[in-house]
């Protein structure tokens, strides 16, 4: 597997690793070692993992036996459904939220640009409220 450049944009971002098995079952629905489920069709995206700084490109065989061990857990047969797919992900990271305009880039070409990221895992749920944050700053 080809390894791509870190896509950390700012000094404060790093990059955040996440392993990734798709398991086939109907859908359903730790800190370190995060456990979710994500219906996707006819499949389910089972993870994961949260490991700053790792740039491995492959999942580790451990990697691969804990996160369909999450599987197990989440109540997925997986005596009956085999990975059908598996992935490695990564995502720029920074240590807290971002959300404000920039001014540096906003004041000189007229245009607001309003930077929201940063989020992390807890993106899934604050996604509507940092959009409307960031729409009532434009």
């Amino acid at each position: 597997t080809e390894k791509q450049e870190p896509i950390a944009a700012e000094n404060q971002a790093t990059t955040v690793r996440d392993s990734v098995v798709l398991i086939e079952e109907p859908p359903f629905g730790g800190e370190a070692t995060p456990c979710y489920m994500i219906p996707r069709g006819k499949v389910i995206a089972v993870g994961g993992s949260y490991l700053e700084g790792d740039e491995e490109c492959s999942i580790r065989q451990s990697e691969r036996k804990r996160v369909i061990g999450n599987a197990q857990i989440m109540g997925i047969d997986t005596d009956k459904s085999e990975p059908v797919s598996e992935w490695v992900g990564f995502r720029p990271y920074r240590p807290t939220s971002r959300l404000e305009v920039d001014e540096g880039v906003s004041s000189s070409s007229g245009v607001k640009v309003v930077h929201s990221y940063g989020y992390g895992g807890s993106g899934w749920t604050v996604f509507v409220g940092a959009a409307r944050e960031a729409a009532s700053l434009i």
